[in-house]
């Protein structure tokens, strides 16, 4: 399965009220490393330094909130995919009901 594929199952796996999520990938060729972390910037990827069970921690938003857009995650994954880049994508926890915060009463 490739890494779009992964991230289609996940998004159509959220609840309907999802804020957002975590998406992990690893990657099956540690040489990759440098060239996957490029192509991961577009969607926010951070790079994950020491032992861990994933090489990128990506947070996806869905309409509001901090995180990247669905779409340019779907997308930067797709570079992965079409550079023959393998490995797994799977979720992390997912946050519902975060709103954004009231406008102020008063100020400017």
């Amino acid at each position: 399965m490739t890494h779009t594929e992964a991230f289609d199952e996940l998004l159509a796996q959220q609840p309907s009220d999802w804020a957002f999520f975590e998406v992990y990938v690893t990657l099956d060729d540690a040489r990759r490393l440098t060239d996957a972390r490029v192509w991961l910037a577009r969607a926010n990827a951070r790079p994950e330094y020491g032992p861990s069970d994933h090489d990128f921690q990506i947070t996806v938003a869905n309409t509001h909130g901090h995180g990247a857009a669905p779409g340019v995650v779907r997308s930067a994954l797709r570079i992965l995919d079409d550079r023959g880049v393998t490995g797994r994508t799977w979720a992390g926890q997912t946050r519902t009901l975060i709103r954004p915060a009231p406008p102020h009463r008063y100020g400017p």
